[in-house]
């Protein structure tokens, strides 16, 4: 019987502990709309009059709404509602992607590995294109496209590693 209740209190403390875990878990930077400076509302409603289910974030510093307008969209906005950046996922077939890229990617070392993710990275400086790409037995790798076929970084891919306004690709 004590052995019963030792295992017991053992996995309910086990239990207690992944339940306080995974609701650390929860994304802490989530904001409400009424958390949102006017100047950055105003910026993105004029840019995005039709975007659906908005949520929004804080990320470094950057006011984050993610929608949905044809695709999931991520639109980055500085404190005082200027537009920094958007990101929208492209899904994973390479046709959504300018044909420069397509081919360029063609022509890549790496046109026999499968595709994860790709992404379109808008910013007012410039345009360019993620494409994550995997194999068996080989490390993960982001390769950067401008919208030309120009590749523009080759990277190890990095879980934690998140394109922001502020990314090189230098």
């Amino acid at each position: 019987m004590k052995k019963y209740l030792v295992y017991s209190c053992y996995y309910l403390c086990v239990a207690f502990v992944s339940l306080v875990l995974m609701s650390s878990c929860e994304n802490d930077d989530d904001i409400r709309w009424s958390d949102v400076p006017q100047a950055v509302v105003k910026s993105f409603e004029t840019m995005y009059p039709n975007a659906n289910g908005v949520e929004w974030e804080k990320n470094r510093g950057y006011y984050v709404a993610e929608f949905w307008s044809n695709a999931v969209i991520d639109a980055w906005f500085d404190t005082k509602g200027e537009w920094r950046m958007t990101e929208t996922d492209l899904g994973k077939s390479l046709a959504a992607l300018p044909d420069a890229v397509q081919k360029a990617f063609a022509d890549s070392q790496y046109a026999t590995w499968r595709v994860d993710d790709l992404d379109k990275y808008e910013r007012p400086s410039d345009t360019f294109y993620l494409i994550e790409v995997e194999t068996n037995g080989q490390r993960d790798r982001d390769l950067y496209f401008a919208p030309d076929g120009t590749l523009l970084k080759d990277d190890m891919d990095r879980d934690n590693h998140e394109v922001t306004p502020d990314f090189s690709y230098n």
